[in-house]
């Protein structure tokens, strides 16, 4: 993981020093930051979140300012970056436990006792002890409200279970997950557009498996948006999909009780960057797929069991993943293929190996005996360069 990068404009500086300063938080640490897209604004308030939650120490407070974020100066976009972030706590280790955030704007009416501040902000504040909040000054509201009922966290239901084994190497979980890529995505054509294990999309590009060592949803969460940007500063045809690995993350033990708590942790997670999507309006240029050893597709019918349970291979990964793909080529790819002839090709192939046997398959991380089957083709109108 790079660390952000900080501005070395010392007006900034010296105009956030002067915001605290008149507004009583003198003692805060403060950084400046540059990043300009809401990808980078992200990635570097998980950096510097998880670094002082991950502390154990942090009984202060550090003041995160972004005079260059192009979407900064919008209020509502700054409102809604907020109320992702509340969303993700509910994944998090540190974020709402030992670590709150409060947002400050420009264009917001100033809390009283303080002055205006110069640029959009992120307050991080940190209570070390973890049995209370940390005091609140008069007239601040916290922006969400902290619990201390594990019966409503999946993370902590986990947190029970696990009894994950020794991590692979990062040779082996490659080699588990491209194996697995080429037997199941390409050969057995769950993806119609992948035409390989490495080139998949309209138009054809390259696909990417970058590599995280998160235990943590603040890990993971900072690994994805460095992915979102990497993604957005790259040419479509140089990149064009992005298969987000992550070996170390809600892992399960052999139990069933483990396995389930472990999905349920992976789903929870899978929401709150779902729910990014929709609340940072980023619909119109990403998309994700999600992947997981124990998922499971939550249209009910057999899928949980039955005949119908071997169509949940389709997401049944080595390891955890997150899959980024670009708006323009999913759109593209549908025009082609309508969504509802993928999922049904997808389960009619599934199905003549079956559930036990692509169990056994994931399992041993062996997947030859796919390669010697031939498996129905999609109806596909339009793929071409493939």
């Amino acid at each position: 993981m790079t660390e952000p990068r900080t501005t070395p404009v010392m007006s900034a500086d010296a105009a956030v020093a002067e915001w605290c300063a008149a507004s009583g938080r003198g003692q805060a640490a403060v950084t400046v930051l540059d990043g300009q897209e809401t990808a980078q604004v992200l990635r570097d308030f998980w950096y510097v979140s998880r670094a002082l939650g991950e502390s154990g120490t942090f009984n202060g407070q550090h003041v995160l300012a972004f005079p260059q974020w192009a979407d900064g100066d919008d209020p509502r976009q700054f409102q809604r970056l907020l109320a992702h972030i509340s969303t993700c706590s509910e994944a998090c280790t540190h974020l709402g436990d030992s670590l709150m955030v409060i947002g400050r704007h420009p264009q917001s009416v100033a809390t009283e006792g303080e002055a205006t501040p110069p640029y959009p902000m992120l307050l991080l504040r940190g209570f070390a002890t973890g049995n209370e909040l940390p005091p609140v000054d008069e007239g601040e509201e916290l922006p969400w409200f902290y619990s201390d009922d594990d019966d409503d966290d999946p993370f902590a239901r986990f947190g029970e279970t696990v009894e994950a084994p020794p991590p692979a190497t990062d040779e082996e979980v490659i080699d588990a997950t491209t194996k697995w890529v080429d037997a199941v995505i390409v050969h057995m054509k769950v993806c119609p557009f992948s035409g390989s294990t490495y080139r998949a999309g309209l138009p054809v590009g390259g696909v990417t498996y970058p590599l995280c060592a998160a235990t943590t949803a603040e890990e993971l969460y900072q690994a994805f948006w460095q992915e979102v940007e990497n993604l957005r500063a790259t040419d479509e045809k140089t990149l064009a999909t992005v298969l987000l690995v992550a070996p170390q993350f809600t892992t399960a033990g052999p139990t069933a009780e483990s396995k389930a708590a472990a999905a349920e942790a992976f789903d929870c997670f899978a929401d709150t960057l779902n729910d990014a999507l929709t609340t940072l309006h980023l619909e119109e240029q990403l998309q994700l797929v999600f992947f997981h050893p124990q998922y499971t597709f939550r249209d009910g019918g057999e899928r949980a069991g039955g005949d119908g349970a071997a169509a949940n291979y389709a997401r049944r990964s080595p390891y955890p993943m997150v899959n980024l793909l670009r708006t323009p080529q999913v759109r593209a790819a549908q025009k082609g293929v309508p969504t509802g002839s993928v999922y049904t090709t997808n389960e009619d192939n599934l199905a003549t190996v079956g559930a036990a046997e692509l169990g056994a398959m994931l399992e041993a991380r062996e997947w030859a005996p796919l390669l010697e089957k031939k498996f129905k083709a999609h109806n596909v109108d339009v793929i071409r360069g493939v």
